[in-house]
């Protein structure tokens, strides 16, 4: 659900998700997608987005 929820916003060219890890590997295209945006997609599914 998550990876289908980032991997379905305009400029995100791939999503992998880790739940063991708590992570996220998102590639995008920069200036097409922001982060609040990648934020707002994963928490309707419960979890934060933070970048390293």
């Amino acid at each position: 659900m998550v990876k289908r929820a980032l991997e379905g916003l305009k400029g995100v060219k791939k999503a992998e998700v880790s739940f063991e890890r708590a992570e996220a590997i998102v590639t995008y295209e920069k200036g097409a997608v922001s982060l609040e945006e990648m934020n707002r997609a994963v928490e309707r599914y419960g979890f934060k987005a933070k970048p390293k």
